[in-house]
């Protein structure tokens, strides 16, 4: 059986209605109600995906070309906001691989380094050393090494 169709007019537009024989009038069909049901599962996991991030802080201090043994391998997870705070007894520029981020740390201030670890896997942060062939070299080992874990 095919829809009736009615025509009403609201403020001079044309509306069309459908009419079921023996459902009354529905509005809105099931996939009206579905969509509305989808939308608000995605953004209730949306808001999850945001609640779940977090904001991380690291203090890490360079001295004589050493971090601490305890700060070398440092482990965060995907999605979080990520601040390494940096001192040093030495002018150092440190680079984290990966998320191409250099800082200059001189004595005596602290610098910062921030990001959102949106790449999961394992990123070490080395030295930076002028090079005479243009572009730099790296020391001998990573001070330290960042892992993202996805969540």
């Amino acid at each position: 059986m095919g829809a009736k169709v009615e025509l009403s007019a609201h403020l001079g537009t044309p509306a069309l209605t459908p009419r079921r024989p023996g459902k009354g009038n529905r509005p809105r069909g099931i996939g009206s109600v579905l969509f509305a049901v989808v939308t608000l599962g995605m953004l209730t996991l949306a808001g999850i995906a945001v609640a779940q991030t977090a904001q991380v802080a690291f203090d890490l201090s360079i001295e004589r070309d050493r971090v601490a043994a305890n700060m070398r391998l440092i482990r965060v997870r995907q999605g979080d906001a990520v601040k390494l705070r940096w001192t040093t007894d030495r002018l150092i520029i440190l680079h984290l691989h990966g998320y191409d981020i250099e800082a200059k740390v001189e004595p005596g201030v602290v610098t910062e380094m921030a990001f959102t670890a949106r790449a999961t896997g394992r990123f070490p942060i080395e030295e930076h050393r002028p090079n005479a062939k243009g572009g730099h070299s790296h020391a001998e080992a990573p001070l330290v090494r960042i892992e993202v874990y996805p969540r």
